[in-house]
């Protein structure tokens, strides 16, 4: 080692022990979690599966805070608005981090540079379901009504931005007909509507349908992803039974505000690995319809803007407006 290169390591040698102690001494008191969306929906209840045991792995207290409405817009500024410091975190998901950014004209922030990404969580589906005596049996019966009576099919989703919204009007596009998606405050109100007859279809993550599938109450009729899922056998996915070339999957994660010290990002996402790879964790998640899955932040930085990259074109192509 020549004198240069031991100066440089002496100069170096103070850093590194600062960021060793920041890194030891983090997180040193109760950690916020935002979420964007009402209680009950996937998004809510897979990161309240996650944040008590992620609390033990950090040795401090998650409090889960529900924001929902206008397509997570309220959620993010909370976020924004508290100290980029590694105490307060964003569900991201595809709906408010991949669908927002094109679905309005004009935001109070920037959803990419805004943003630090921390961690993918989960992978899920959704399933195209009705009422059990519905006269839809397949996709392809609700794709031959449509083309018959244009204009009279109802499909519900949750609200207006959401990503089963927009696979609502992917749907239609690719089908080509002409349908009435009506979107409605929060998955048990989609579920109530189509339950009473208010609408026609629903689309939805799996965890809210599942059991009411099960009960005999609604009847499952495609699967949005590109493989049947396990936990509701006999359905199949949309594109092998109804709509070639029909996909759709979603994703949800966590965020920080821009800013946030690399420290508690990487503490949080190690932890975070831990957890999602708990098998309580994985088969929970499966009951719900989801995948446990674990990235890097620049991983999940490419999945939300390759997502930005299909929703952007499926408002074009589906003639969907801005907001």
């Amino acid at each position: 080692m020549n004198r240069r290169q031991l100066l440089q390591g002496l100069a170096l040698a103070p850093v590194l022990a600062g960021e060793a102690r920041a890194a030891q001494a983090y997180p040193a008191r109760t950690i916020n979690l935002v979420i964007g969306y009402a209680p009950g929906g996937t998004a809510d209840i897979s990161w309240r599966i996650i944040a008590p045991k992620l609390a033990e792995r950090l040795g401090q207290s998650i409090i889960v805070q529900n924001k929902p409405g206008a397509g997570g817009i309220i959620a993010s500024q909370a976020v924004l608005q508290a100290p980029a410091d590694g105490y307060t975190f964003i569900l991201a998901a595809t709906g408010n981090f991949g669908i927002t950014p094109v679905l309005f004209k004009s935001l109070p922030f920037d959803a990419v540079k805004d943003f630090q990404m921390v961690s993918l969580a989960a992978d899920f589906d959704y399933v195209f379901a009705v009422k059990a005596d519905s006269p839809f049996k397949t996709v392809k019966d609700v794709i031959d009504y449509a083309r018959r009576q244009p204009g009279k099919l109802t499909i519900g989703t949750v609200q207006v931005g959401s990503a089963q919204f927009f696979a609502a009007e992917l749907f239609k596009s690719m089908a080509g007909i002409s349908a009435v998606t009506v979107p409605f405050h929060t998955s048990g109100d989609v579920v109530r509507a189509v339950r009473a007859g208010d609408a026609q279809v629903m689309v939805e993550t799996i965890a809210p349908v599942i059991s009411q599938v099960r009960a005999g109450v609604l009847r499952a009729i495609g699967i949005t992803g590109g493989e049947p899922f396990p936990g509701l056998p006999g359905v199949p996915p949309i594109s092998r039974s109804g709509l070639d070339g029909y996909v759709v999957t979603a994703w949800n994660g966590l965020a920080a505000k821009a800013g946030t010290p690399r420290v508690a990002v990487d503490r949080v996402n190690h932890e975070l690995a831990a957890v999602l790879a708990l098998p309580e964790v994985k088969s929970r998640f499966l009951e719900l319809g989801m995948v446990a899955r674990h990235s890097t932040p620049e991983e999940l930085r490419a999945r939300q803007l390759a997502d930005i990259e299909k929703w952007g074109a499926v408002m074009k192509t589906a003639h969907i407006q801005k907001q």
